[in-house]
């Protein structure tokens, strides 16, 4: 059995905690087995990790103590951002899962001309936010990656960010010219049908730079991956 771990917010960890969920309960009990005296995990999405022994476990309550805190290395100092336009749910829920594998330290979807007409209730950023803090505890993460509201294209280009890229088909292969020991890196990722013509102005006009992933025409969520891994290739650095 591999390291069980569970997230809990920094303010909320104390030396004795009590566990109440239901969902974490059965887990814990019915589908992992543990018992009073297994070591279990908490991780504060933020630079910490603490071990616990359950001291009593049942259908309704886990009380855990305490037993070692360690504080792990800081995130990267080569953040990366990125931009995905509002697409199918399973296909967000791909994106969300494995960006966060891959090392994204911020995700920001977007609607524009051509990406589906989604709001965004609290209801679906708790959603989207459960989804990152499960893949931060399945991958091993220490730093829980943050998630913004629904931008429009004009908010998104307005960003500040040391390196703006955008990937389109007309742009040139990506050569990862990036340089110093600290940056931040914003990734955009079009919608099916690509952009619209003064779309591809607002980029021009804020300075983004075009990059082309593959000779061939990519699915939303298969671009969002590749161009995190090429980042992370030449960035030459495991994001924490």
């Amino acid at each position: 059995m591999g390291k069980i771990r569970l997230y809990i917010k920094s303010a909320d960890i104390l030396d004795i905690l009590a566990i109440r969920d239901k969902d974490t309960i059965h887990k814990l009990r019915n589908v992992l087995r543990l018992k009073k005296g297994s070591l279990i995990y908490i991780f504060d999405g933020e630079v910490k990790e603490y071990s616990y022994i359950i001291e009593d476990i049942n259908k309704h309550h886990c009380r855990i103590r305490q037993k070692e805190a360690f504080t792990k290395i800081a995130f990267s100092q080569k953040r990366i951002t990125l931009v995905f336009p509002l697409v199918r749910e399973d296909k967000i829920d791909f994106i969300l899962q494995k960006g966060t594998e891959l090392g994204v330290h911020h995700f920001i979807p977007f609607c524009c001309d051509r990406t589906l007409n989604i709001k965004c209730s609290k209801a679906k950023l708790a959603r989207w936010n459960k989804i990152i803090i499960e893949a931060t505890r399945q991958s091993e993460r220490f730093w829980l990656p943050t998630l913004s509201n629904i931008l429009t294209l004009e908010e998104v280009t307005s960003c500040i960010y040391d390196y703006k890229l955008v990937a389109t088909v007309q742009g040139e292969y990506f050569k990862g010219n990036f340089e110093g020991k600290s940056y931040t890196i914003l990734i955009v990722v079009g919608p099916e049908g690509g952009f619209s013509e003064s779309e591809k102005l607002l980029f021009d006009k804020n300075k983004f730079k075009t990059i082309k992933l593959s000779p061939n025409i990519l699915r939303v969520e298969t671009a969002c991956i590749l161009s995190i891994g090429l980042i992370n290739y030449f960035i030459n650095e495991r994001c924490i």
